[in-house]
């Protein structure tokens, strides 16, 4: 895979936007209101995970899983309904380049 993929997920107030990008070996992570960026080359990730469940205790989220005994790293979202498909195509994308390094 040599494109990069972009997947900008917008809030409604602003400064909470992000930005979350896979160029084929690296997933980067921008924005969310948070002052420094996450970085993870996918040697490092087991799994990306989806979950839109909300509600009192569950909070939509992306989650990319930890390989070798590491945290990962997990990552708020309040999509639209009509933006599901394509996080889910995300993170298949990243996952499906995980498979191709095992």
């Amino acid at each position: 895979m040599n494109e990069l993929l972009e997947l900008r997920l917008e809030h409604d107030q602003p400064g909470m936007d992000g930005l979350i990008t896979f160029d084929g070996e690296t997933v980067e992570v921008f924005g969310f209101n948070d002052i420094h960026s996450v970085r993870m080359p996918i040697r490092l990730i087991d799994e990306v995970t989806v979950s839109f469940k909300s509600g009192l205790i569950a909070q939509p989220n992306i989650t990319f899983q930890g390989a070798r005994g590491g945290l990962g790293y997990t990552q708020a979202i309040e999509p639209p309904d009509a933006q599901q498909p394509e996080i889910d195509g995300f993170a298949a994308a990243v996952n499906a380049a995980i498979q191709e390094r095992a």
